[in-house]
């Protein structure tokens, strides 16, 4: 515990700033119904340089956060690394067409879409978010059609499993949903779809695939 506390509150040296620490901005994108506090024991231990935490509102429609996103990010510098959780790993894969993107890591992104949120929307047919993450939505249907030409980690949740989901989960999304991408590096951690969000594990994926796309660059 008393190493714990020691972590958050000594002031750390940037681990990045030996490495061309100002190539890229790193971009974080939370995910629905989060914010960007969601990322900060995954920051605490990454500790980038340059980085920007964006925020969006899972009430509105996909492509009117996708333009903010856009808009907000190219203010900084690029080229980008871009770390989602969830629906932002969406986010992130629907940037690369408009800004310029040189890596990223998603973590527990439905890159197929949801399952739930196909039969939840006709319990809660104005929800927002069941209407861009269905199977057959406008936004995951037009990611299926995005080529990456970028390294691109995804990290896969495989803890968690509940019995609502079609299929087997980390507690909110399916695995298989998850793995549906075949361009991507998949990587999977023994975690839930929340406790990604806390992991070591996680930090040093993240580090390790940031520092392989700096010397690439």
């Amino acid at each position: 515990m008393l190493n714990l506390i020691k972590k958050w509150f000594t002031p750390l040296k940037h681990q990045n700033d030996e490495n061309c620490s100002n190539v890229l901005s790193v971009i974080w994108i939370h995910g629905a119904n989060q914010s960007g506090l969601s990322f900060q024991y995954l920051r605490s231990l990454t500790r980038f340089k340059n980085e920007l935490v964006v925020e969006y509102d899972t009430s509105h429609k996909f492509k009117d956060n996708l333009e903010m996103l856009s808009n907000e990010i190219i203010q900084e510098k690029g080229p980008y690394f871009i770390i989602g959780h969830s629906l932002g790993g969406l986010y992130a894969l629907h940037l690369t067409k408009h800004v310029d993107v040189a890596g990223a890591v998603s973590i527990s992104t439905p890159f197929a879409g949801s399952w739930t949120a196909d039969w939840a929307r006709f319990f809660v047919p104005k929800y927002q978010l069941f209407r861009d993450v269905g199977r057959r939505s406008i936004p995951i249907k037009e990611s299926q059609d995005i080529k990456l030409k970028v390294d691109w980690t995804q990290i896969v949740s495989t803890k968690g499993n509940v019995p609502y989901h079609g299929g087997q989960n980390d507690g909110v999304c399916t695995i298989k949903s998850m793995k549906s991408r075949k361009d991507m590096e998949l990587i999977e951690v023994p975690h839930t779809h929340f406790e990604v969000m806390c992991s070591d594990l996680v930090a040093e994926i993240i580090l390790d695939r940031y520092k392989k796309v700096v010397n690439g660059t």
